[in-house]
């Protein structure tokens, strides 16, 4: 199931930053079912470790899990820098963020498209009619 990737972050708080990021790496990008009962021998555990299988287990327990991949978070985390800093400068962000300045301008670019108000669109297609 396609979760809001705020339940990484609630992770990161309960257990730690390591053991989180070390289950990124070997489970992003991954559809995952969540064992309820018989967790010790499931696919969760190996990729995951008993601490963070049973933290995910006692909230999804039943379903499917989308891990998001390191570069989902990256680009997550791109797009909330910019959401709270939009004057940042681009290079900076590029840097801190391990893309190019021009993927920083075009997620700018989409974020602004997202938060125009639909009034404004449709001006703006009158317009270019």
């Amino acid at each position: 199931m396609e979760r809001d990737p705020s339940w990484i972050d609630e992770m990161r708080a309960d257990l730690g930053e390591a053991p989180v990021e070390r289950f990124l790496s070997r489970a992003g990008g991954m559809r995952l079912y969540v064992p309820g009962t018989r967790l010790a021998d499931s696919l969760l555990v190996t990729l995951a470790g008993r601490d963070i299988a049973r933290w995910i287990s006692a909230r999804y327990a039943g379903e499917y899990l989308d891990v998001p991949s390191g570069r989902a978070q990256a680009r997550e985390g791109l797009k909330q820098a910019l959401r709270e800093a939009p004057d940042t400068p681009v290079n900076e962000l590029a840097n801190r963020f391990g893309v190019t300045a021009r993927r920083v301008l075009q997620v700018k670019a989409e974020l602004a498209e997202e938060e125009e108000p639909p009034l404004l669109t449709v001006m703006r297609k009158a317009s270019s009619e």
